[in-house]
């Protein structure tokens, strides 16, 4: 046993985290309650589980996800995603459309990681 606090990566926040509480609740549900049920219980608590599932990852990946994605956003010269589309309607992006397609690509595979990464073909990544 050690005298140093566990490594804690959700200040300000305390022990456990956010990730970690859904992650528990996930595992309750998919992995003891889960089995016992039957029928349309059964069901959604699949449902439920996957959703939490989901907002786990999302949790996780959020802050390189948001980071990357204001990269891109400025990479094209606008602030929001309505900005980058009245851009791409305006034709003002059209010189640009390989470096367009693949950050939109890019974007997209960030996404489908998030809801639902079995989806998710890594031979489709550039």
């Amino acid at each position: 046993m050690t005298d140093r606090p566990p490594p804690r990566d959700n200040w300000p926040h305390d022990v456990p985290s956010a990730a970690e509480l859904v992650a528990a609740v996930r595992t309750y549900l998919a992995d003891d309650l889960g089995p016992r049920s039957e029928g349309r219980d059964r069901f959604l608590l699949r449902v439920a589980a996957n959703a939490l599932a989901i907002a786990e990852r999302e949790i996780s990946a959020l802050p390189e996800d948001a980071a990357a994605h204001a990269e891109m956003l400025a990479a094209f010269g606008v602030a929001s995603e309505a900005d980058l589309s009245a851009a791409i309607r305006a034709g003002s992006l059209d010189a640009r459309h390989a470096e367009l397609a693949a950050a939109l690509w890019t974007t997209t595979l960030a996404k489908l990681a998030v809801a639902n990464p079995r989806y998710r073909d890594p031979s489709l990544e550039s």
